[in-house]
């Protein structure tokens, strides 16, 4: 079953600002949100592990 996170939750996770998180997303370098109602965005959790995995593969 799919979890979501908010945006918020995703920025205290990665340790990064809205800004930044913002920026990578229209990088197309963080796996980007889904609209789950006309104002509320939610990232999968699955998606955002698997960034951070891949994150600290490459360090």
């Amino acid at each position: 079953m799919a979890q979501f996170l908010t945006p918020k939750a995703v920025c205290d996770k990665i340790a990064l600002s809205r800004a930044t998180l913002d920026r990578l997303v229209a990088a197309d370098k963080f796996p980007a949100p889904l609209k789950l109602t006309e104002r509320r965005l939610a990232f999968n959790a699955a998606d955002v592990e698997n960034w951070m995995a891949e994150r600290m593969e490459a360090a």
